[in-house]
């Protein structure tokens, strides 16, 4: 999938799994979201898992900073990039970012919204490394998804502490493209 491609299955399909333990993966594969996160793993378990969910036909992002036994340097990206082979990848880091590109996968830069000044460098690092998505966390403020929107001129997804469906609606009210949840309850929305 190419980011338009993306962008497109998630304005039809705007919520996304957020898979932080891989019991809650069947879950994922049989309900009606298009792109499943991993946020937890191990370089022995990702292949199996992210095989799993592209064989359901979904895409795969794999969280690279919370992988055990992996770098997120140029050789474990490439490594992700030949073994793995997933949709793409999530990092906080911007060099990750640009070796990933590199290799054609899909990019979604995290940026945690704490302060006006984590605002102010996450759109430096956005506008420095060019991601196709941008992940911002917490998901819940209307407003600091709607700055961050506008600061980071991406498309945006909305993710953490979304815990019904009110707050997930909101978030997409406020501009954001799609929402990641580990609430599986709301993969059915």
């Amino acid at each position: 999938m190419n980011q338009q491609q993306i962008i497109d299955s998630m304005i039809e399909h705007p919520v996304i799994a957020a898979v932080r333990d891989s019991k809650d993966l069947p879950l994922a594969l049989v309900s009606p979201v298009r792109f499943v996160f991993f946020l937890s793993g191990s370089i022995n378990t990702v292949k199996d898992l992210c095989d799993r969910v592209i064989a359901a036909h979904k895409a795969c992002f794999l969280h690279i900073d919370l992988l055990d036994g992996l770098k997120t340097d140029a050789a474990g990206l490439q490594y992700i990039y030949d073994t793995v082979q997933p949709t793409g990848i999530i990092t906080t880091k911007t060099a990750a970012i640009r070796h990933a590109k590199k290799l054609g996968l899909i990019t979604i830069q995290r940026v945690f919204l704490l302060d006006s000044t984590a605002l102010a460098e996450g759109a430096e690092n956005v506008r420095t490394c060019q991601p196709d998505l941008v992940e911002v966390l917490p998901g819940l403020s209307a407003e600091a998804i709607q700055m961050a929107s506008e600061a980071f001129n991406r498309p945006l997804i909305a993710g953490g502490l979304i815990q019904n469906r009110g707050m997930l609606y909101r978030a997409l009210s406020a501009g954001a493209l799609a929402v990641s949840t580990g609430r599986t309850d709301l993969w059915y929305l």
